[in-house]
Order: structure tokens, then sequence, then C-alpha cells
């Protein structure tokens, strides 16, 4: 250990030593002597570094002050004058990750980096921002980030505008989030969770610029935070620089900033909680019943980690017991849990979707009755043991996708940290695994189902019912309000909000001085890595089967892919393949009852999924080839258990059983329509694609289509169930042959070695069948510029085309472009001054290029930024240390740290879109050497994107019907 308790380092009290196996990591919790401030250090080898500084915020209103503070304090500090150092940060780092997070009762800040220098310079600038913020003394900050009244001319409309306003009426448009915040409001009204920390649209504008400063003296000092570190760095240095440039600055003092606990009471029912849907959607079965429950403020990690399994197990798996009688009851089409230990007092919810109001009480009664049952009968042990072998699987591979895995220990310590317990205890699970493994055999679970369910009073029912207009007549309400206030100002009041709105938009469109942009950290052209890992893969062959192996250590676990050609199918059995993952796994075989394998799937692997998905050559939109994919990974010493697992799954589904046939639509069905908004930019991206390129159509059967697809067959299931049943069993024959068939593989020479021991059982019970015998392009697709009505208050808007079909070729100087055009001129353009809580563009190796916003409260103007993009770049004038920066910045993608199965995927990728080393290095060369005439040359191969007619918009319908004459075609969304 570097230190030992009562050591004092720069300034800080070591309060504790340990070490956490779990992590490989020892760990140091300190407290600054002077200002009070406490920190965490978990001292790791790992080099992807991270900084958090995190503050407990606990509001009493829904004005949004926590999150609007999150945006305001990131734009200019006392030694960054900068309108958004947040944002030069994002254009010129080489971060891993770097952002600001607002939950219910807590605000933080975190950073990481794998360069030493460049994690200095992050940390500096975000510890400089929460202090020293600008936005204390500048009201335009808090009118640019939170709200503002708008108006441009005297007879012109006053409206609310504001970054986190619109960002807020986006995110409170799916009624999954007003579900959750009419329970929380009921679940806890004494406390801070009564409340929306990110602010509700209604509320936001009562906003005062006094209120929102006062919220900052009171919550943002050193005494109420959580400073924490982790990875391979100079502590010394960073304790020191921490102690001497901040915190020797203030003084000790009393936060209060507790989270209250909130007494229990009986149960409470609520049904007169609305939703909207749009105009065109069926408000039949569209009901949400949810039972919400609050745990005690004093649970074991133990308890905590138990009820995740029990969540599982009882609701989230296929054949879990509660879920099916919910299902077999027909009270809803689909049913979810979820369990969040990130409050104060953690909450289990369930809920039904697909459903009717007046079978609230229904719902009530089986939940009650199940629990009780099982409790009383006792839970089915093989599932116990099969749910705690896969948490404890997700736990030891530690896969976050490439994201800071010391980030998520740190996120996962707060969840104690926060509320004065052991942080240290929240990174342990060992004993906790142990632990439960033995309690199976007893009836532990059963007890916490009666403590915390069955016998716990402290409980919310809800019902959420959908009705048409409530978004149209609130929007008529707000502009009468406006209306009505706006008549109420004298001349001089009018004058006064059109030059704030002047001066505010004056300084939006303005561009920092070249001194106070010298004033952000930046590294050199010289510092970037030009290396271009191999990445190369094995090539062999099992059985006469293609076989690509990627040879990492990947610490005992196997991974193993299998890809199924699909080509020469028609656009309709594509639809039918995606069903067909959905019911692999989920229904029966002839062995096995579905409940078994996924039993199976949890006691002797670490998930297998299904998927659609296509490859086509790297420099090319002409060509692609679909798959269906099937990935499974396992512990070594269980290769032999998943091989024979996907053989059973694959080979021997039963396709007949119509009635889990359709519960398994219905529940696909429910997700899409819960979902579908919030990845609306996805979806509008996918869609717009499918317009002009082979490879997008592909891509959109998976999307859009897709959801129009299954919404058709499910409402005509009986119709044409026997039909879909054929289909089914002809394309599984069809598909899963020798013929069609390529394996990957990832890990060691032991991984490798044990699954090609088993891999023959499977392949040789496999047909050998050629498949079909049509090849040719099956996915065209003739209807462009849609636009989606949506019960949304905000858009997504997306416009695109092909820059090779005009002529033009691709070069690593568009990749620099992509970062001036996001943190810069869309940034400015769309988010500033239009108030979309972002947008972003791709321009693909293929010829493809794409330009979308996310949560606009805009259409036709955005479109209109969109156009006169061309002209900006060919305008553009950048001094050589703003396109490092923008060199750097773009550079930043290739320091994230790729698991073992991301690599082997990144291999696999590069060998069959034939993207070779050599073209990967001569991209990162253009990258680096990039200047401002490469940028400034691409102007007209932008300006031919932005002159294809293709566009894609979903969103409001009021605003889409506004625009209409920009589209070829209007729809609702899939009933």
């Amino acid at each position: 250990m570097k230190w030992n308790n009562g050591d004092v380092v720069h300034g800080f009290n070591i309060m504790k030593v340990d070490h956490v196996e779990e992590v490989n990591s020892d760990v140091y919790m300190m407290e600054h002597i002077k200002s009070g401030a406490k920190l965490m250090y978990l001292d790791s080898a790992d080099d992807n570094k991270v900084f958090y500084i995190c503050f407990r915020t606990t509001p009493d209103n829904s004005k949004g002050t926590p999150h609007i503070m999150e945006h305001s304090t990131l734009c200019g500090s006392r030694k960054f004058p900068l309108k958004e150092p947040f944002v030069e940060l994002a254009k010129g780092s080489l971060n891993t990750f770097l952002n600001a997070m607002t939950w219910p009762d807590k605000t933080m800040y975190p950073v990481a980096s794998r360069n030493s220098t460049d994690f200095h310079n992050l940390m500096d600038v975000y510890l400089d921002a929460v202090f020293y913020p600008d936005c204390l003394q500048n009201p335009q900050i808090l009118m640019q980030e939170g709200w503002h009244y708008e108006l441009d001319k005297k007879d012109g409309e006053l409206t609310y505008n504001g970054v986190v306003y619109n960002e807020m009426k986006g995110a409170l448009s799916s009624p999954d989030a007003l579900l959750n915040n009419a329970a929380m409001e009921k679940l806890f009204p004494d406390t801070t969770y009564n409340v929306e920390s990110g602010g509700d649209p209604d509320v936001i504008p009562t906003l005062s610029f006094r209120e929102f400063t006062d919220f900052h003296r009171r919550f943002y000092h050193p005494s109420n935070s959580y400073i924490y570190l982790y990875g391979d760095m100079d502590i010394e240095n960073t304790l020191k620089y921490i102690d001497e440039e901040y915190l020797s600055a203030f003084d000790r003092r009393c936060v209060y900033s507790e989270v209250g606990t909130q007494k229990a009471f009986a149960k409470r029912v609520i049904t007169e909680k609305n939703y909207n849907i749009a105009d065109g959607e069926n408000i039949a079965n569209k009901a949400i019943h949810a039972l919400y429950a609050a745990m005690t403020d004093c649970m074991t990690t133990k308890e905590s980690l138990a009820i995740r399994i029990l969540n599982y197990v009882l609701i989230d798996m296929d054949g879990a017991p509660l879920k099916k009688a919910l299902l077999d009851a027909g009270v809803g089409s689909d049913v979810s849990g979820a369990y969040e230990d990130s409050y104060k007092q953690p909450v289990w919810s369930i809920v039904v979707t697909g459903s009717e109001p007046e079978r609230q009480g229904e719902f009530s009664q089986i939940v009650d009755h199940t629990l009780r049952k099982l409790a009383l009968t006792g839970l089915d042990k093989k599932m116990l043991t099969a749910a705690l072998n896969r948490t404890e699987f997700i736990l030891r591979e530690n896969d976050y996708q490439g994201r800071p895995k010391g980030l998520f220990y740190g996120i996962r310590a707060m969840d104690m940290w926060l509320y004065d317990r052991d942080p240290i205890e929240a990174l342990r699970y060992y004993d906790d695994i142990n632990g439960l493994r033995k309690a199976i055999e007893t009836d532990y679970f059963e007890g916490l189902l009666l403590k915390y369910l069955i016998k716990n009073s402290h409980q919310v029912l809800i019902t959420m019912k959908a009705k048409k207009g409530i978004d149209e007549k609130k929007r008529i309400e707000v502009a009468e309000q406006l209306d009505a206030y706006k008549k109420s100002l004298s001349e001089n009041q009018i004058t006064d909000i059109i030059e704030k709105t002047r001066v505010l938009k004056e300084r939006q469109a303005s561009v920092d001085s070249e001194e106070a942009l010298t004033a952000i950290p930046l590294l050199r052209r010289e510092d970037l890595n030009r290396e271009i890992e191999n990445d190369e893969i094995e090539n062999g062959r099992i059985e006469e089967i293609r076989h690509f192996h990627y040879d990492i250590n990947s610490n005992g676990i196997v991974y193993l892919n299998l890809y199924f050609n699909l080509e020469g199918l028609s656009k309709k059995d594509i639809f039918y393949a995606n069903i067909l993952t959905r019911l692999l796994l989920s229904m029966n075989t002839v062995n096995y009852e579905y409940s078994e394998l996924v039993r199976q799937s949890n006691a002797y692997t670490g998930g297998i999924n299904f998927q659609v998905g296509s490859i086509s050559n790297i420099d090319s939109d002409q060509k692609c080839t679909p798959y269906l994919i099937v990935k499974g990974k396992a512990l070594v010493s269980n290769a032999d258990k998943m091989v024979r697992l996907l053989k059973e799954v694959i080979l021997h589904t039963d396709y007949t059983d119509k009635i889990r046939l359709r519960e398994i639509l219905m529940e696909e069905k429910a997700n899409w329509d819960m979902t579908a908004f919030a990845r609306g930019h996805t979806l509008c991206i996918s869609r717009l694609l499918s317009y002009f390129s082979e490879t997008g159509r592909y891509s959109e059967t998976t999307g859009l289509s897709y959801y129009y697809f299954l919404s058709d067959v499910v409402a005509r299931f009986d119709a044409i169930s026997d039909e879909m049943i054929s289909c089914l069993q002809r394309l599984a024959k069809q598909i899963f042959t020798r013929h069609n068939l390529f394996i990957h593989t990832i890990g060691s020479e032991e991984e490798k070695t044990a699954v090609n021991k088993f891999l023959p059982e499977m392949v040789s019970e496999m047909p050998e069948e050629l498949g079909p015998a049509n090849r040719e392009t099956t996915c065209s697709n003739v209807v462009i510029n849609e636009a989606f009505q949506t019960a949304g208050k905000v858009q997504y808007v997306a416009k695109g085309g092909n820059f090779k079909r005009h002529g033009f070729a691709y070069t690593g100087a568009l990749r620099v472009m992509e970062t001036i055009l996001r943190y810069e001129y869309l940034w400015k353009k769309v988010r500033v001054l239009g108030g979309a809580y972002g947008a972003f563009t791709q321009f693909m190796r293929n010829g493809n290029a794409v330009l979308c916003s996310y949560r606009d409260p805009n259409l036709a103007e955005t479109l209109k930024v969109y156009e006169e993009l061309p002209d900006y770049l060919s305008a553009l004038v950048l001094s050589e240390r703003e396109m490092t920066k923008y060199v750097i910045g773009t550079m930043a993608a290739e320091e994230i740290q790729l698991t073992p199965f991301m690599k082997g995927e990144r291999a696999l990728a590069y060998y069959l879109t034939g993207n070779t080393r050599e073209s990967r290095r001569k991209i990162r060369d253009e990258i680096v050497n990039c200047t401002i005439d490469n940028i400034r040359s691409l102007a007209p191969l932008v300006r031919s994107v932005m002159n294809d007619p293709y566009i894609c918009v979903m969103g409001n319908e009021e605003k889409i019907r506004q625009n209409k004459a920009l589209f070829t075609s209007i729809l609702s969304m899939p009933k």
C-alpha cells in the first residue's frame, strides 16, 4: 500500500486503506482537511485513467435546476473564459469519456483519458468549471441552457426556448418517463425524489436567475463533494494539484443536502394519469399498469444483489412465473421488471404494457397471488442457480462496450457513498455471490419476497391511460398563456425581450477570441499514435466450413459467432428472419421446453443472442450480404454445453405453438411501441439510407419497415398464423445449413481448442441444402422523403445522400470535418441557436452521408442549416492551433479500450469488408496531417449530398403538418 491510515498527503487525511480483489485495485478513502472534500482513489494498473467530481444535489421543485446547472457550469469559468470549454475539450482532447450527468439526487462530472497530460487538462477544466463557473455572473448562460422568452419582432409570436427546456420536452414525451415520474412523486412525497430533477417543461420557465445561482452556492462546495480517481497515474502530483489549485481555497462548512428517508405508508392506487398518443394511433390496448415498491434505506449488498436475481427469475427471463401468470391471464402483451438501487431507498417495479385501464385490479391481484404462492411453495431452485450464474458471469466479464470500466466502478461506489455508507462495499461481490449460492438451498429468497413485496405496504399502483390530443391541448394552452403574457407587457417590456433575444443570439453566434481559446491546454500532433494494430485473423476450416479465429487472452471465456447467409431471401422472408431471431431460445424445441432452454443458457453461458445484420465492402454501398448471426459466450469449461444448446435451438425449435408464438410477438410489438420514439434518430437514419443505398435497404429491414410488418402480423395473427408457422419452418430449414454458414471464434488457443472439439457435433447435423436459388437484391424501396407522426413534442430531422455517386472519393479529412461540424457548426446552429439537444453527422467510406438532429424543436429551420453547410465549409477560417485541436479530437476515437470480444469482432469486420491495414494507415495519416485547405476542398462533396433530395423526419404531428410540402409521404406510427 502507498499509505497507511492516518497519513496526511497534500492536505488529504487517509481515512481507510483496503484492497478490492473484484476490481484488482488498492483503495484509499481520504478527506481533505481544510475543505472537507471526500476522495476515493482506486490504484489500478489500468492506463485508462478516470476522474469525477460529484455533488449531492437534492432539489425541492421541478424547475430542473440541477440539470440546468450541470449544463451551465461547463459554459465558461475563471481560468477558461470561453463560451463552452466542454465543447473545446470535445474538439481537441484524447478523452475516452467526457460528459456530465444528473440523477435525482446527485450531479456528476466525469472524464477519462489514457494520456496523462490530457487527463490532467480534463481534470483541471472540470474542477475550475464546477467551483468558478461564469454562469453565476452571466444570466445569458441560464437563458441558453435553461430557458428564455424568445421574440424576434413586436408582432411576432412569444415562445419559450432553451436546451434543457427542449430536451425535457422530448424526454417526457415517452409514457415510461411519465410513469416513472408519477410513481416517484407518489412513492416519495416527503423527499427530493418527488420532484423531476431534470426539469418539468411546465415548471422550468419559473426558474429565476437568483434561484439558479443560490442553488450553486448551496450545493457546489467541496464539503458537499465526492472526488473519485482511478487508474495508473502520478497520484502524488494529482493530489497536490487538486489541493493547491482548488480545495485549499475553501474552508470546511456544513452543507445540508441529505436525502431524507420516506416513512412507509399504506399502498396507494392511482388511475388518473394519462399519456399522449398521436391522432392516427389506436387507443385500444394502450394502458400501462405498474406496481412500484420502495425498499428500506439500509439494505445490504447481498440483499440488493438477491433482488436483482429475483427480478430476473420472476419477470425478465422467458418462462418467469410472474410474467407467465400475467400473460396467461391476458392482462397485457408485455411484462417487464426493474430494480433501481441508485436511490437511498431502492425501488422495485413491475410493469405491464398493452392492457386496458379496467384491468388494474386484476393486475394487482395476480401479482399478489403469484408472489404469495411462490413464497409459500418455494421458488424454482434451478432457475435461481441459473440466474445467479448469469449474474456472476456478467460481473466477472466486466464488459462495458469500450467505455472506461473505472468509471462504472466509480458510479457503483456512489450508490452507497452518497448516503454515507462505505463505497468500498459496493465494489465487492465475491462473498455475496458465494453466500447467495448457499442461500438457494434455504428459504432466503422466499423471505426476501415476503419482506420487500408481500408484507411491504410502501407501494404505489399506477395505471397510465392513452389519450389523444393531450399535447396539442397543452401546446395551445402554452401559446395562449404566452400570448396573454405578451399582451400584459408594456411596449418597453416587449422591446426588452426582443433586445435580450437579439443579444443572446449574437452571443451564441459569436466566436471566442484566439486568446480565450489558448486557455484550453492542447496536445501536439506529435503526441498522436500513428501505429495501426495488425488485427490479423486466422482463416481455417472446421468440417469443411470456413472458420475465422481471433487469438487473444479472453480470461477463460470463449466467444462463438455463427453467421448464416440470408442472400436471396425476399424482403418478406427477411422480416420473418427477424421474427425468427426473437423466437429462438424462447420457444420449445423437440427435446426441451423453452423455460429449460433459458435455464440452461443462464446456467452454462454468459448469454446467447440472435440478430439479423449485413456485411458489405467498406468502399461500396452497391452490394451487401445479409446474415442471421448467432452469438454465444461461455467459460471454456462450459464450451460443450453451449455448443449443444445452440445445436438444439437452431436445428430443433418447434414453431407450432400458436399461443406461445402470439405471446412473443405481442411482447415484441409492445417493446417497439414503448421505445420507438426514444430511438427515433437511429430509425430515421436507417430509413433515410434505404432511399438511396443498397446496404441501407437491407439494414432498414430491422428498422421502421420491420415495425410496420410486425404490427401487421400481430393484428392479423388469427388469420395468418398457419401461414406464419409454415414460413418460419421453411426459413429455419433454408437458413440453418452447412452451405450458408461460416464460424467465428475469439479467445486463446485453449478456448479455440475447446470449442473446436464440440463444433463438429453441431455442424454434422446441419443439412447440406444450398439455400435460396435467387441471389438478386429484393429489398428495393421506392418511397422517399417521409415524415413519421408521433405523439412526441420534438423532432429528429435527417438528411443525406451518397457522394461517390457524384464522383467524389473518401478521405480521412472527412473524419476531421465531422468533428468540426459536430462541435462547431451543428452545435452552434442546431443546438445553441436552434435549441435542439444535439446534432451529428457521419460520412462513410462507402459514400453514404447523413446529418441528423436529436430532440429538435425545429424542422424546416434545421434542414436550412444543413443546406447552408457547404457555404460554411468553403469560407471556413481556422488557425493552425484550431486545426490541430480538431485533429486531436478526431483521433480520440482511436483511444477507446476494446474488450477481447470487441477486438475479435473488429478484426473479422476488417477482413470481410476489405478494410486493409494499408487503407486504415492511409486514412489515419490523412487525419493526422489534415489542413484547413483539405477541409475547404470538401465543400463540393458536401454540396453534392445536400443537393440530393433525401430527407426523413420523425416527430410532432402538428409540426409535420405545418411542413407537409417537404414530404412525399406522411405516415402515422404503427397501430
